[in-house]
């Protein structure tokens, strides 16, 4: 997502396709989460959109009652986190909402969240820390390493291994599933930078971790790395 607020489509192969459609607000998030469907969170508007990326057109909105930060799906449900402690977690089948109030500390809020075998993952920038929940709201581990400096993007793969996109010291940290150990697998050597988002296919195990060009620059990059 960029400053232009629009959603771009690019081959696997990071050949530029098209740009599927323009936003009025200012995007946050984004995600896959069936057939030819990705969500987009529109922050401050209180609105995620739907869109068709074969139709280039938004085939659903969803208003809440709260900031949409980051999503998430599993191809049957949304869920779509705030800048408080509450996620609101939709039903695709028939858009119904749920409210989830997660077990925060203070003024803390997850930012970038992952879904994986019905649990919650998030990321807690300025604290440092990966959390996992259930998908009521109660926490099943928090973890906070050195290594791990103002996460943002977070993934996972097949085997519940989380990978963390570390913004605070230009790297990727992959925690085990248990939420105890944590390894640096790629830093500012391998060629990244301020990373921001992180993603990763789990049929092709392969990942792609969004960085800046720098830390004040509008301009974007992207990595694909074999997992």
């Amino acid at each position: 997502m960029g400053t232009k607020s629009q959603l771009l489509l690019f081959s696997k192969d990071g050949i530029f396709i098209k740009a599927v459609v323009s936003f009025i607000h200012s995007t946050v998030s984004t995600c896959f989460v069936r057939k030819n469907t990705v969500a987009v969170t529109l922050g401050r508007a209180y609105l995620t959109n739907l869109v068709d990326i074969e139709k280039n057109e938004v085939i659903q909105t969803v208003k809440l009652s709260h900031y949409c930060y980051g999503v998430a799906s599993d191809g049957e449900t949304l869920v779509i986190s705030s800048s408080d402690s509450k996620c609101t977690r939709v039903n695709l089948n028939d858009m119904s909402h749920t409210i989830i109030r997660m077990i925060l500390n203070g003024m803390e809020r997850l930012a970038c969240i992952s879904l994986f075998q019905g649990n919650i993952y998030g990321t807690i920038p300025f604290k440092n820390k990966v959390c996992c929940y259930k998908s009521t709201g109660e926490p099943l581990w928090t973890f906070q390493h050195q290594d791990i400096d103002r996460p943002e993007g977070i993934a996972l793969d097949k085997h519940g291994f989380v990978y963390i996109a570390s913004r605070g010291n230009n790297s990727v940290v992959v925690v085990s599933p248990d939420g105890k150990t944590c390894k640096t697998i790629l830093s500012e050597a391998d060629g990244i930078k301020h990373p921001w988002a992180i993603d990763i296919n789990n049929e092709t195990e392969m990942m792609i971790v969004s960085c800046k060009i720098s830390e004040n620059s509008n301009y974007d990059t992207a990595g694909v790395y074999k997992i």
